[in-house]
């Protein structure tokens, strides 16, 4: 098992922010990110891996303006977020190489406009996967992505321009080594 972990303050002036009252991009005065990031992998057993992620970021304009006001939080900056995936692989019998495995997300809510209260809400999803080793050069994938077509926002840059999450879909793919 290894893990990673970072404590971060970052302090950054004349940060590019969207002003809503003209809908246009332009330099604000002064912007502070805090906080840490989490990451954990490992091999449990022969069979199963884990991948985990956990961050926390305090993101806020510490010199504004009336548009853009001290104390705003960044636009799309989630205090909390987080991620595990866990695989399973089979190790004997005809699905040796083949693995199944699910992920679960998490994003907190959000700033929805520069210098506003509108917010994008928090969401989670759930994603499954699965690879059939057909042979030593081929394997087929199968990825069911928001498998309960979680309705969310993923980004936005006002109150009116608000972008939707991907619905529930699924992926299939075929590698070849060659």
């Amino acid at each position: 098992m290894s893990s990673t972990f970072a404590l971060f303050h970052i302090e950054k002036e004349n940060v590019l922010a969207l002003d809503p009252g003209t809908d246009t991009s332009r330099a604000m005065g002064k912007a502070r990110s805090q906080g840490f990031d989490l990451q954990v992998t490992g091999q449990m057993t022969d069979a199963v891996r884990v991948i985990g992620a956990l961050a926390y970021i305090d993101a806020e304009v510490t010199e504004g303006d009336n548009v853009i006001p001290t104390g705003s939080r960044i636009l799309g900056v989630a205090k909390r977020s987080g991620s595990v995936l866990g695989v399973y692989e089979f190790q004997e019998g005809r699905l040796r190489g083949s693995d199944v495995g699910a992920a679960f997300t998490y994003v907190g809510d959000r700033s929805g406009e520069s210098g506003s209260d509108f917010e994008l809400p928090a969401y989670h999803t759930v994603d499954v996967l699965a690879h059939y080793k057909a042979s030593d050069t081929v394997t087929v994938g199968l990825n069911l992505n928001n498998l309960f077509d979680e309705k969310y926002f993923e980004r936005s840059y006002s109150n009116y321009w608000v972008n939707p999450g991907e619905p529930r879909n699924f992926t299939v793919s075929l590698t070849l080594d060659l």
